[in-house]
């Protein structure tokens, strides 16, 4: 009871700061609460901590990315990001497997290797190309790479999964998790053009404003659901190595 009591209160101070920057919008403090607090509750706080460097540097990222304007991430983006951590964290207090405490990390690393690929290569002087047919594509759209977003992704794979390395001693697991890591920001651009875009004119959007009629990909896929998927999808795909391989 303890450990939910100090997960929360360090959740809501966290939460209603970023939601001051705007970070965050009223769902996701909401959100980010019940899923920090879940985090350490369930793993304690070294696994909350990741979470912390997670949302902490691409809140950082986003203030430098090419339109400037605040993330104000809303309860569906920050469940997307979180909840398969939040979901391990649990399995891993109630079961003690540490095969759970390693999807915690992994979690937390595909999502800050999408957001640091998708944030930092807005930068890029050139323009994103499709992932599948490397045709040029509009800045911001999802399902284009640049070469900067690949660094980005690469090193942002590096951070968080040696982060984990201060509490799991097997450097052999340490770079597969790397390798996933950034995997899972592969899946995410590849799924990405699948995604719901719309079109006013010439102008295409991954959002449906005003005037904007579906142009392309599925209408139920949007980014959150992106997200979401890239996650599940490397995960699935690491857990099966490690049984295999590991």
């Amino acid at each position: 009871m303890i450990s939910v009591l100090i997960g929360f209160a360090l959740s809501a101070v966290i939460a209603v700061l970023a939601y001051a920057k705007k970070s965050l919008s009223e769902s996701g403090v909401i959100m980010a609460i019940i899923l920090g607090t879940t985090v350490y509750a369930g793993a304690g706080l070294f696994a909350f901590s990741a979470l912390i460097l997670f949302f902490l540097s691409t809140s950082l990222i986003s203030k430098f990315s090419a339109d400037k304007k605040p993330s104000n991430r809303n309860g569906f983006q920050v469940l997307a990001n979180g909840s398969l951590a939040a979901l391990f964290a649990f399995f891993y207090y109630v079961e003690g497997d540490t095969i759970y405490y390693v999807l915690i990390f992994l979690s937390i690393a595909i999502s800050a290797t999408d957001t640091w690929s998708s944030e930092i290569g807005r930068l890029s002087k050139r323009n994103p190309r499709n992932i599948f047919t490397y045709q040029i594509m509009s800045t911001g759209l999802s399902g284009g790479v640049t070469l900067l977003g690949v660094f980005a992704s690469v090193f942002a794979a590096f951070i968080f999964s040696f982060f984990a390395c201060l509490v799991l001693n097997d450097f052999t697991l340490i770079l597969t998790m790397t390798a996933f890591a950034f995997l899972g920001s592969i899946i995410d651009s590849m799924l990405g053009t699948i995604q719901v875009k719309y079109k006013l004119g010439d102008v295409l959007s991954e959002k449906k404003e005003p005037g904007f009629v579906r142009h392309s990909g599925l209408p139920w896929l949007n980014n959150s659901m992106v997200n979401f998927l890239a996650n599940g999808i490397t995960l699935i795909l690491f857990i099966l190595t490690y049984n295999h391989f590991l």
